[in-house]
């Protein structure tokens, strides 16, 4: 029995150590070298477990090599972060340095042999290394192989001073390597030294306010202006500095962003350090998040903090220390919020703040009557394009409008737009106008509103087979118009002449017994669910709509409009496959909708999107953006589907559980 308990614990250990990735590499710096010259040859065992090293690894005897100094470098760490919706996700590097000083003593080709290191009890070794070795030059003598010879002619070692410069360094150094973009830092395309990659210009020089330069770490806010117009964009990046390495970081609280309306600019897939000065201390630093923000609402508007929670370690004068955990936040920044002056404001504004064009264009100049064509209404800028919605229209009695759908994007350079496609019916032959859209926004640099005009469409209806629609015109924004003008057109359902009474009565009493099989499947299905299924998903729900119904009951709109956001994410959360993490991981609505499984893509995509942006203009929109949508769209009808489609899914998660 204890023999096959060993033989287990040998298998897992082998397995474990079979699945570790385990990684020796031995480089040289510089790589040109001549005789006499000295040089690094600094060899990194890499792995993304916690590993042992049973002794230091010796560096092997090789011809026309001497070995002066052996040392250890110490142990680093370096995490990749992932912080979406509450969830924290990082891997680990740990890497561990070991330094041997040489000196060439032989001209021509010399092979650093391999070296071998016992890694959790089994031999990895670095591949060799062939250099060429040329003559020696006295003017190549460089002044830190000087210095090397002048310390080991003497014999004096650096004072405190020396070596704690020496360390910062060694910091330095750590840091170029950990950019690696294909080229190391701090080492030309020739393997010599680069000296562009050390030149200070190239290390931002910060002097930031209000931070402690003797914490191992801390987490700043960095916005680009400290004050905006109501709906003007403020850029936010949150950034964390480092003085030594990161073990460990997990997100303690992401900011609220309450009074804004948010557009991700940069979600980070994980953290990407360089090197910065920060009040003459270096430091390593990393973006977190980046944002463009929209304040909401005029007034003072305050950017939360942004916690992390750290394990970090700090360089000493004897190495590198033991690890300490550390909680920081950046500070609050406060943001005042001025209001769009009333002075020239039209009816034609609906609360684009920024710089936009409009653009209306017709596939061609050529329609038939009584079949619909499409208008596409694109407005794109610089600001928040999401906002906008279709100004008053005068529709000509020549036309009907059919329906109307709407698409847009903010892109990571502050770039948006939003383009409506208009359903339009000619009701007659001949000749038909689209008329001119007057579209306004208010331009921050400028301080003033700007109206631009699109050119009216001079289009030609021609005969149609198709019987002519005489209902009046209708507004784009008036969808219940556009809904009973969809009923009115849709083609009428007759019965065919040889379809006998007989065989309508066995169809009706078919489709009446399918309907009762159905109804008796949903109530079984619905005690099955009370039962066992998935109760918790559901009480999520439920809650949560309560939530919202409360808020509505008490005209809360912003709240109603909040929640029903997180309402969707909820169910969301559950239905995406959790082996896509990519896509239940991002805030992307898009995203998430396209990964749904197709019996739900079918049957719930296109409104779960709709209703999505329908409640994100609800909740983080201006006032005056959301008025204007809550009386061209009512919000109890909208809560209602989305209602329904919460149920049914967790209803349905339920079953499948």
């Amino acid at each position: 029995m204890k023999k096959i308990g060993s033989t287990i614990i040998f298998v897992l250990m082998f397995v474990s150590l079979s699945y570790a990735d385990v990684t020796v590499k031995a480089e040289l710096y510089p790589e040109d070298v001549a005789v006499g010259d000295q040089a690094r040859i600094i060899l990194n065992v890499t792995s993304n477990e916690d590993f042992e090293i049973q002794g230091n690894p010796d560096f092997p005897k090789a011809d026309g090599i001497k070995v002066l100094q052996t040392q250890n470098g110490g142990r680093s760490s370096s995490s990749r972060m992932n912080i979406v919706n509450g969830k924290t996700d990082f891997s680990k590097t740990i890497t561990q340095n070991y330094e041997y000083i040489v000196q060439f003593d032989k001209k021509g080709f010399v092979t650093i042999p391999s070296i071998s290191v016992n890694v959790n009890g089994a031999v990895t070794a670095s591949a060799p290394i062939k250099i060429s070795v040329s003559n020696q030059d006295p003017s190549r003598t460089r002044p830190r192989a000087r210095q090397r010879q002048l310390e080991e002619n003497t014999g004096v070692e650096d004072d405190m001073f020396t070596q704690l410069m020496k360390q910062r360094q060694q910091i330095l150094e750590e840091v170029q390597k950990q950019m690696g973009s294909g080229n190391r830092a701090g080492i030309g395309r020739s393997g010599g030294p680069d000296p562009s990659a050390l030149e200070p210009k190239e290390i931002p020089n910060l002097n930031l306010d209000n931070v402690n330069t003797n914490e191992s770490f801390f987490v700043y806010a960095d916005i680009d202006k400290s004050s905006v117009y109501e709906g003007e964009q403020v850029t936010t990046n949150w950034y964390i500095y480092v003085k030594g390495t990161i073990e460990a970081i997990d997100r303690a609280k992401f900011p609220d962003l309450k009074g804004f309306w948010k557009e991700i600019i940069e979600e980070v897939p994980g953290l990407s350090f360089t090197p910065a000065i920060v009040n003459g201390i270096p430091y390593k630093r990393a973006l977190l998040a980046s944002h463009a923000l929209f304040p909401i609402k005029a007034g003072t508007a305050v950017i939360d903090e942004f916690k992390i929670k750290a394990t970090v370690r700090n360089q000493t004068e004897f190495g590198w220390g033991q690890p300490h955990e550390y909680t920081k936040a950046s500070r609050r920044m406060s943001l005042t919020v001025l209001p769009l002056p009333s002075e020239g404001k039209s009816l034609s504004f609906s609360g684009a703040v920024g710089q936009f064009q409009i653009q209306a264009q017709v596939d061609g100049m050529q329609v038939k009557a009584g079949q619909p064509f499409s208008l596409k209404v694109r407005f794109e800028g610089q600001g928040n394009a999401k906002l906008i919605e279709l100004p008053p229209i005068e529709w000509p009695s020549t036309l009907t409008v059919f329906d109307t759908k709407s698409e847009s994007k903010f892109f990571k350079n502050g770039q948006s737009f939003k383009e409506f496609e208009i359903l339009l019916i000619p009701n007659q032959e001949g000749a038909v106008a689209v008329p001119s859209i007057a579209f306004s926004y208010f331009d921050p640099q400028q301080k003033k509103y700007i109206t631009k005009t699109t050119e009216e469409l001079q289009l030609t209806a021609l005969k149609s087979d198709q019987p002519l629609f005489t209902s009046s015109g209708k507004t784009s924004g008036d969808l219940t118009a556009s809904r009973k003008a969809s009923t009115e057109l849709s083609p009428s359902l007759e019965w065919p002449g040889s379809f006998s009474w007989a065989a309508q009565r066995n169809l009706f009493f078919s489709i009446t017994a399918l309907l009762i099989i159905v109804s008796l499947s949903l109530q079984f299905g619905l005690q099955y669910v009370r039962l066992s299924g998935r109760p918790s998903l559901q009480l999520k729900v439920n809650e949560k709509i309560k939530k919202i119904e409360s808020s509505l009951t008490a005209q809360n709109l912003k709240n109603v409009g909040s929640e029903s956001i997180n309402l969707i994410y909820l169910i969301l959360d559950d239905v995406v496959s959790d082996s896509d993490s990519q896509a239940k991981n991002s805030q992307n609505i898009s995203d998430r909708l396209a990964q749904l499984p197709i019996h739900y893509k079918e049957k719930y995509q296109i409104r779960l999107s709709e209703i999505f942006n329908y409640f994100q203009m609800i909740g983080f929109a201006p006032d005056e953006v959301r008025n204007n949508l809550t009386r061209k769209i009512n919000i109890e009808n909208e809560f209602a589907d989305l209602k329904k489609i919460a149920k049914e899914i967790a209803e349905d998660l339920g079953r499948s559980t």
